[in-house]
């Protein structure tokens, strides 16, 4: 065997683990995501329930369709 295919295979795991390795990376990344949106969701959520209804009135909700508006974002 030469040399040079010594050296390239010393390329650390081995291409099934790399592959795991990747998608447990992706599915950790995803479920991260899916955390964060969670949380601001939350704290949004929290956010506008503090208000005085005449606050939540004057943005166009009543206090009922505070979690509605987090959720889909629009009024």
């Amino acid at each position: 065997m030469l040399r040079t295919d010594i050296i390239g295979n010393r390329s650390g795991f081995p291409a099934a683990l790399r592959y795991a390795v990747g998608r447990f990376g992706a599915r950790l990344a995803s479920a991260l995501v899916a955390a964060a949106q969670a949380w601001v969701a939350y704290r949004d959520e929290r956010i506008l329930m503090e208000k005085p209804d005449e606050l939540l009135k004057d943005i166009g909700i009543g206090r009922a369709d505070v979690p509605r508006v987090v959720r889909e974002g629009r009024i």
